[in-house]
């Protein structure tokens, strides 16, 4: 099963693994998470308006969605085999810190409906906003529903992330393999409108693919250059790029679940010198506590209580730097720390499913 944040994902990412899966007889299932509607700067190059109405978007997610099949039929994937999810194109990562509930059971059912023996979906270190939004939600996913067995593989479209390629197994191509990925790729040719030569050069490069394991350290990337988790707080050493277009708004993300399994998130707007900073709950917008930040515009250090998050589920953090469509990095995922829980790990689990459930 591959999960692709958007039509285009399945082709510059995966095409080649595809192709293998298809020669080996294997089942596919394809679930594209957004339409890709939200796309404007190629549909107002290839429509020539500049205004877009939601029902030119909508049109346009359809278009994008018909490329979608024509590249996999490429590939010898039938749209029998293939799943569209409508969710907000460019809002997930708002969707994920508001309220994802209804996504997460979504891409379960799915998920649990197919029964696949290997997911491949987004990596964290990807630095598109939606998509290391979906790999948060996978990860989510994995943590409270899926059954053992069910292998998960991460793959990466944007950005250059060492966490993710120091450690990535490459797939290189073959010749047909090759010119077959052009081809599939070409037939997006909403998105070739403007980005024509990068969108070929992902058929010359192997395809890579982390295998999604239990961490027990945390991998840093981007304005984190390091992380130190207790029971009670999370110290978090930042180094700031001095890029101008990103200095305009830093905010540093903070997601987990509390000790009933729920959902919790919030955020807190980095300032350029030491301060106290309020962090407010994703959801309500409401202060649920204060961190301490020490610094200057280019590095600084804070520590956030953690009081809101259970020590034996895993968290995730995000700096967002964000410029044009793409973040300075993706997600860090901080592992729990099991031997400071009270409640063996399978109770809260089975009370977190319960809860989701109802």
């Amino acid at each position: 099963m591959l999960i692709a944040p958007h039509p285009d994902d399945e082709a510059l990412a995966c095409s080649v693994i595809l192709q293998k899966a298809v020669r080996a007889g294997a089942a596919i299932r394809i679930v594209y998470v957004t339409n890709g509607d939200d796309n404007p700067w190629p549909q107002r190059a290839v429509e020539r308006r500049w205004r877009l109405s939601a029902s030119d978007r909508k049109r346009w997610g359809e278009l994008r969605c018909t490329e979608s099949l024509a590249a996999l039929r490429i590939l010898d994937i039938h749209p029998a085999d293939v799943q569209f999810l409508g969710l907000p194109d460019q809002g997930l990562t708002d969707l994920l810190l508001r309220d994802c509930d209804s996504a997460l059971t979504r891409l379960t059912q799915v998920i649990d409906d197919w029964s696949p023996t290997d997911i491949l979906a987004p990596s964290l270190f990807d630095i598109h906003p939606d998509h290391n939004a979906v790999a948060v939600m996978m990860r989510l996913i994995f943590a409270d529903f899926l059954a053992p067995g069910v292998s998960q593989w991460n793959y990466l479209v944007h950005g250059r992330s060492p966490a993710f390629f120091d450690r990535a197994a490459e797939l290189s191509p073959s010749e047909v393999e090759t010119a077959t990925k052009r081809d599939a790729i070409r037939r997006h040719q909403t998105q070739s409108k403007l980005s024509r030569r990068r969108f070929l050069r992902y058929a010359t490069r192997p395809e890579r693919f982390l295998r999604v394991e239990r961490e027990s350290a945390v991998w840093c990337d981007g304005a984190v250059h390091s992380v130190s988790r207790t029971r009670d707080n999370l110290d978090v050493d930042l180094r700031f790029s001095a890029n101008p277009f990103r200095m305009q708004r830093n905010k540093f993300f903070i997601l987990g679940r509390d000790s009933l399994g729920r959902k919790r998130a919030c955020q807190i707007r980095l300032p350029g010198c030491s301060a106290d900073l309020e962090m407010l709950d994703c959801a309500t917008n409401h202060s649920i506590g204060i961190a301490r930040y020490r610094g200057h515009p280019f590095a600084g250090e804070f520590t956030l209580p953690l009081h809101l998050f259970s020590p034996i589920h895993d968290l995730f953090i995000k700096v967002d730097r964000r410029s044009w469509f793409f973040d300075e990095a993706g997600w860090i995922e901080i592992p729990g720390v099991p031997s400071l829980a009270k409640v063996p790990l399978s109770v809260i689990y089975a009370e977190a499913h319960s809860l989701a459930v109802r």
